[in-house]
């Protein structure tokens, strides 16, 4: 066996914990130690393996100790894995409902139950791992301050503890039908142990669960009380419905009044810009009839000033050509040799021309041209007024028709008003009409007497209240429920005495036909062949699993441990006395003889060597070839009693040892050699534990 993974809740100091922490990662093989201060929790994560894999008989502790303080119920997960195939195990236990268990297998499309009774189980899980509790309990667990046992037995205890480790073939032959009887005992006494609370305990839940019906009760009246307190405030209040329509005319009032203010101001401002004081239909008919009169006359105006501008502007063109062709003929008038009264040629009309005849030509020329700018400035200033008149002319025929435009749509824009009007008042109307239906004369009175501001706030109130009422009612429910809910757990807890009783009488017969059944098998039919096959085949098999042990455990101080048979008294039969070569003194000595530190390390090295052959051992030439599947040891601080030396060559033996698939040391002290080996480091967190893995060179 292997152990691939747990996962625990509410046991013992841990709320919640899972190794590894990776739901698709496996717990590493070889050497893991479980370090932590004292009290944290580390011999708890053994107890919580063991009572996975065989119940409560499995610790030292009932199953209501093993629920964290916090809690009522506890379980815990395993995932194993015998002969490559894996196994979940689930345990579970309530105060309320006591034991539950769930073992699966493995397969292709997940996992599949096997069994789910805890008298099933419990044979399931014997016949996978070929062990039962007690030989799991002397081979896979060393618990804490019993590293020691092996050394420190009696000889007669210690031929007695091999034969139950090694469950040989031959005693189980003998013993068969007692062994079959022991099995179905244990089973029956485990279920029983599984169903049996104490009735103690069941009268003290009795008493708190009637505490919580009168604590119920008693908040059961309050929220009575509260229920009809939001009664009575709801009295006299509109429905949420009534307030939301109240709400909706309302706003659809504002919102009307706020669209026919617009409207009105829209219409307004058409009356500006029309000229008139009122929308009246006659009016407006008139100031239009006035403006089209008024635009045809100043168009009419627009035009004759038009044509005037034109008119100055060609006298004014022919003003200036004219000047041009003069200056021109000054020009070459200027030009002309005249000398005495001898005349010239005149250059413009080719006729005799004398200078006086040339100089009145150019004083006429030179006057002609300057009456012509008096002319043109005249023109100009008369082309400046008119172009001045024209635009005013212009600007009034743009005023004109944006009036006419106004007045054209503000007959459009007082339909709106008036449908606006009409709108509101059909509104205000409505609301009227909602407020007489709830005998309401006046929402600020309404208002007022809920103290509210606004039909929001009240609505608001409402929906409070409402909700505060349907709450308390919903609570009054619910603790009516869980009253009637108590009182029968009550009655079932109280059928649970009268049954508790019963399952504690019968289990206590059953106890008592078991132990003589033991007594009969161990002491007469074990004792009668113990003897042979302890001497003669299991000395020589243990030897020579330990040896190695012990020598590495002790630095080569002790090898070639041994078992020296020795007469017993009573029908015991004979004993068996443990015995190691000391190599320093060079002489063989007792377990007697050995220092405490020295029998620790042999007896670990023993317990090992043991655990070893127990996945190979054949007791006898025709014993079976099937052995117990249990591949890993469990070391609940082993080595207190050695001292560092001594630790560090444990260490470092339990490092390269390949015989188990998995071995899990808890130890608090220091050790230097665990560089590179796993760790589960467990510590206390407020009033819980935790516990985190660190593989390899992490630890």
């Amino acid at each position: 066996m292997r152990l691939l993974s747990i996962e625990l809740r509410n046991f013992k100091p841990f709320r919640h914990l899972r190794l590894p922490e990776d739901e698709d990662a496996v717990l590493p093989e070889g050497l893991i130690i479980i370090r932590g201060a004292n009290s944290t929790g580390k011999s708890s994560l053994f107890d919580a393996i063991l009572w996975c894999l065989w119940g409560s008989d499995a610790v030292l502790a009932t199953n209501d100790e093993l629920v964290n303080f916090s809690s009522t119920h506890c379980w815990v997960d395993l995932v194993i894995e015998v002969d490559g195939t894996r196994y979940r195990l689930k345990r579970e236990f309530s105060r309320a409902d006591g034991m539950s268990v769930l073992l699966s297998v493995e397969k292709e499309n997940g996992w599949q139950r096997i069994a789910h009774k805890i008298s099933d189980v419990s044979s399931k899980i014997r016949e996978i791992l070929n062990l039962d509790l007690k030989q799991a309990l002397d081979t896979l667990l060393v618990r804490q301050g019993e590293v020691a046992r092996i050394a420190n037995a009696k000889p007669t205890e210690l031929r007695k503890l091999l034969g139950e480790v090694y469950n040989i073939e031959l005693v189980r032959q003998m013993g068969s039908q007692l062994e079959n009887l022991e099995s179905e005992l244990d089973i029956k006494i485990g279920v029983l142990n599984g169903q049996y609370v104490p009735p103690g305990y069941i009268e003290d839940e009795i008493k708190q669960i009637r505490q919580n019906v009168e604590s119920f009760e008693d908040s059961q009246k309050e929220i009575e009380g509260r229920v009809a307190q939001q009664e009575d405030n709801l009295k006299g209040l509109p429905t949420e419905d009534s307030i939301e329509e109240l709400l909706e005319n309302q706003r659809e009032i504002d919102q009307r009044r706020t669209t026919y203010e617009a409207t009105m101001v829209d219409r307004d401002q058409f009356l500006t810009d029309a000229g008139v004081a009122e929308a009246d239909e006659r009016v407006v008919a008139k100031k239009l009839d006035l403006l089209r009169k008024e635009l045809v006359r100043n168009k009419e105006e627009h035009e004759t000033t038009l044509a005037n501008i034109s008119n100055i502007d060609k006298e004014i063109g022919s003003i200036s050509g004219t000047e041009d062709d003069l200056r021109k003929k000054i020009e070459t008038l200027e030009t002309v040799d005249v000398k005495g009264d001898s005349p010239a040629e005149c250059p413009t009309c080719a006729k005799p021309l004398t200078l006086e005849h040339r100089d009145e030509i150019l004083v006429e020329y030179r006057a002609t041209i300057a009456e012509g700018k008096r002319k043109s400035k005249e023109l100009a200033e008369e082309r400046r007024e008119l172009v001045e008149s024209k635009e005013k002319n212009e600007t009034r025929i743009r005023d004109i028709e944006s009036a006419m435009d106004a007045l054209d749509r503000l007959a459009a824009k007082q339909k709106d008003v008036v449908d606006r009007r009409n709108a509101l008042e059909e509104s205000e109307e409505k609301l009227k009409s909602a407020l007489s239906d709830l005998g309401i004369k006046d929402i600020e009175k309404l208002l007022s007497k809920h103290s509210a501001r606004t039909l929001s706030e009240l609505y608001s109130l409402a929906t409070q209240l409402t909700s505060d009422l349907e709450s308390l009612n919903r609570e009054r429910e619910s603790i009516q429920k869980q009253i009637e809910t108590q009182t029968q757990t009550i009655e079932r807890k109280t059928r649970d005495i009268a049954r508790m009783k019963e399952i504690a009488a019968e289990r206590d017969n059953l106890k008592s036909l078991l132990n003589h059944t033991k007594h009969v098998r161990l002491k007469l039919v074990s004792g009668f062949v113990a003897d042979y096959v302890v001497q003669k085949r299991l000395i020589g098999i243990i030897r020579g699993a330990t040896n190695p042990y012990i020598r590495s455990f002790t630095n080569g101080q002790y090898t070639n441990i041994d078992f020296i048979a020795k007469a017993g008294k009573g029908r015991g039969g004979a004993g068996l006395v443990l015995e190691v070569r000391d190599e320093r003194d060079v002489a063989k000595k007792k377990s007697s003889q050995l220092s405490f530190g020295d029998r620790t390390a042999i007896s670990l090295g023993l317990r090992l060597g043991i655990s070893k052959t127990m996945s190979s051992i054949r007791p006898m030439k025709d014993s079976p070839a099937i052995s117990p599947r249990i591949r890993c040891v469990m070391l609940d601080e082993p080595l207190a009693g050695l001292d560092q030396t001594r630790r560090s060559e444990v260490v470092r033996s339990l490092v390269d040892d390949l015989s188990f698939k998995q071995i899990f040391l808890i130890t608090h002290t220091d050790v230097q050699e665990w560089q590179g080996v796993s760790m589960i480091d467990v510590r206390s967190e407020g009033t819980a534990s935790v516990a985190v893995l660190r593989e390899g060179s992490e630890g």
